[in-house]
């Protein structure tokens, strides 16, 4: 029986021993939430959002001194891991938050590019349509100014385009020529017979 009971108490001496390294590893959860809690605390402006998990937070940390007191550290240890949680959703709920803004502003940028886009694609139409109207004007008045250098003056004749070709100088405006003058005195210059 001796041996057996040697057995047991060397287990149980492995079994505490195991667990007082593991606690040692593990360290303390109380600094680490108090670590965790401080610069959720500071943020004023997620302080609606943080509230209830700050508060969670805070009495698992008090219910774990109280239980210290009452020599309890199982359960002591158990409302500090308890409280660290709460203190990492804080923390984790402050992160979202801020992811979320983060996300709304380049949300809203991207919104913002896209419809400075737009106008200058609108923008750009219109320049392109304004050129497109602006050169067939100038295409027009070019072709206009070619068909004046070109035309005739005056209306077509029968004589195969001749009559275009000669000076207009001494015709009418129908485009024969005037009427002979005979000077005074006669066709044959003003000789007497």
């Amino acid at each position: 029986m001796p041996s057996s009971r040697l057995r047991v108490f060397a287990v149980a001496l492995l079994v505490s021993g195991a667990s007082v390294v593991a606690a040692t590893v593990r360290g303390d959860d109380r600094p680490a939430a108090e670590a965790l809690l401080a610069p959720v605390e500071g943020e004023a402006a997620k302080a609606s959002l943080t509230a209830a998990s700050i508060k969670e937070a805070r009495a698992a940390l008090e219910r774990a001194r109280r239980m210290r007191e009452a020599n309890d550290e199982p359960r002591a240890r158990l409302a500090e891991a308890l409280g660290r949680r709460w203190a990492e959703v804080a923390r984790d709920l402050v992160r979202a938050a801020n992811a979320e803004n983060a996300a709304a502003k380049a949300r809203l940028a991207a919104d913002d590019a896209g419809a400075r886009a737009d106008r200058e694609r609108s923008l750009l139409e219109e320049a392109i349509a304004r050129q497109g109207r602006l050169q067939a004007e100038l295409d027009a008045l070019q072709a206009k100014q070619k068909m004046d250098r070109t035309a005739n003056v005056g209306p077509p004749s029968d004589d195969g385009g001749r009559a275009a070709s000669q000076p207009s100088v001494g015709r009418t405006a129908g485009g024969s020529a005037p009427p002979a003058l005979v000077p005074p005195g006669g066709a044959d210059g003003g000789a007497m017979p």
